[in-house]
């Protein structure tokens, strides 16, 4: 009998389809180096014929298929539980723009930064905003319900999507690709295929919203005592800062980190336990508004500032964390999101439960204070130890937060999903998959057991 691989050269063609060794291992691990997959082989398709022609064969072979945009995800939900295709969708890298209506026309292979590229020419952009964003796909990017850095202003990648076209796993091409801002004409299949990890369809183009790019901006670093400080600060400037487009928290074990990267001179004379940074943005100049609003603050302790293109310099502060903690290790990384007012009361729980039981281990929080988002970075955890990520997971339940905020499921979190859905819940939403996809090639492993 033919095997998979032979059936793809012949039906796609052998330029499309990828045996090499060396370059197929590329794609069998995934960025944070825990979770490692095998391959038949890596398929590279450029149109949606190739795609739903690639899924036809996954079926009747009965092989897994796994699609992989940038590879830029943290719990493994792009790298094969069982041997697979993988199909890789950085050749789908159309960009088709609408300047007047603002939307953009993409392949699901286009990093966000070549997005972004074409898209400032006109004085646009994608309102979702990652520091991966120069290798994240829009494809993945959907396929997770990205957040990012601006969800206080312009919400998750959900909000973004106003036409979507995707091979589902029986095999079926659908495509809404007409931008509309109403379509009541039946399922949403944007919301529908938006945060289902690849296990539903593969996502092949998408029409998403544009904004404008704001004229000016004004960032400043701010030094505070307590989460809880950080948290009046965040309310104050909802009510009163009108260009409000980030909000974002970092701790003192992740400042040092970053402090150590390549010697960045720290702004402050000390390091304080919570580091606040916010972003101000509109069309006139926002240095001398977001000054006022800081210096009328009773909890800041200390602030600096910066506008427009200087504003990057600021940025890194935040957006070198993760590398920082690439570098001290293979770090156990817990995305998740917290109601906002219980963030204090959550990171002292989970302070004293790391003090009291795992004092080897070096926790590093960041996130996105806006909407309740906590990455949990845990460096110097005993290798096989399973149980610290499950009783934190426990916790988040008992806030009533999600164990995912927007990296997804994967298959880092596939055991704890009953912590956050239902089992009423959850079968439901395999009623789903079993429905768009009966024979379970797409993606297996990944967000259900």
């Amino acid at each position: 009998m033919t095997d998979i691989v032979t059936a793809l050269a012949e039906t796609i063609g052998e330029k499309s389809v990828v045996t090499d060794h060396d370059i197929v291992s590329s794609y069998l691990t995934d960025w944070t180096g825990r979770f490692r997959g095998e391959a038949f082989c890596v398929v590279r398709p450029v149109n949606s014929k190739q795609v739903r022609d690639t899924v036809d064969l996954a079926k009747r072979f009965d092989v897994p298929l796994v699609a992989q945009g940038g590879n830029t995800g943290l719990v493994g939900g792009a790298t094969p539980v069982k041997k697979a295709i993988i199909l890789s969708t950085k050749l789908l890298s159309g960009i088709e723009l609408d300047h007047d209506l603002q939307l953009a026309k993409v392949g699901a292979g286009v990093t966000l930064s070549a997005l972004n590229a074409e898209a400032q020419k006109a004085g646009l952009k994608l309102g979702v905003d990652l520091a991966s964003r120069d290798s994240a796909t829009v494809g993945g990017m959907v396929a997770t319900n990205a957040g990012g850095i601006h969800v206080i202003r312009y919400g998750g990648m959900r909000r973004q999507v106003l036409g979507i076209e995707a091979v589902l796993g029986n095999g079926r091409l659908i495509s809404r690709m007409e931008g509309l801002e109403k379509d009541n004409s039946g399922f949403d299949w944007p919301s529908i295929l938006c945060g289902s990890e690849g296990t539903l369809g593969v996502i092949t183009q998408l029409t998403l919203k544009l904004v404008s790019v704001p004229r000016h901006r004004a960032v400043a670093l701010v030094a505070l005592h307590t989460l809880s400080a950080a948290l009046a600060v965040m309310t104050e400037a909802r009510r009163r800062l009108g260009g409000l487009s980030a909000m974002e928290f970092m701790t003192s074990n992740g400042i040092e980190l970053v402090s150590n990267l390549d010697g960045a001179p720290w702004p402050f004379n000390n390091i304080p336990s919570i580091s606040l940074l916010v972003e101000a943005a509109g069309e006139d100049d926002q240095m001398e508004k977001l000054a006022y609003f800081l210096d009328s603050l009773e909890d800041v302790v200390d602030a600096v500032m910066a506008g427009d293109s200087a504003a990057d310099g600021l940025w890194y502060w935040r957006e070198s964390h993760t590398l920082a903690i690439s570098r001290k290790g293979v770090a156990r990384k817990l995305d998740v999101s917290i109601p906002i007012r219980a963030i204090p009361a959550f990171v002292d729980d989970l302070t004293h439960l790391l003090e009291n039981d795992y004092q080897q281990v070096k926790p590093i929080l960041f996130g996105h204070l806006g909407d309740g988002n906590i990455h949990v970075n845990l460096l110097d955890v005993a290798e096989g130890d399973t149980g610290i990520e499950h009783r934190i997971y426990k916790m988040v339940s008992t806030y009533g937060g999600s164990i995912s905020a927007e990296h997804g499921i994967g298959r880092a979190k596939v055991n704890e999903l009953a912590l956050t859905r239902s089992q009423d819940d959850i079968e439901s939403m395999k009623s789903v998959k079993s429905a768009l996809d009966p024979a379970s090639v797409l993606n297996p492993g990944v967000l259900f057991v």
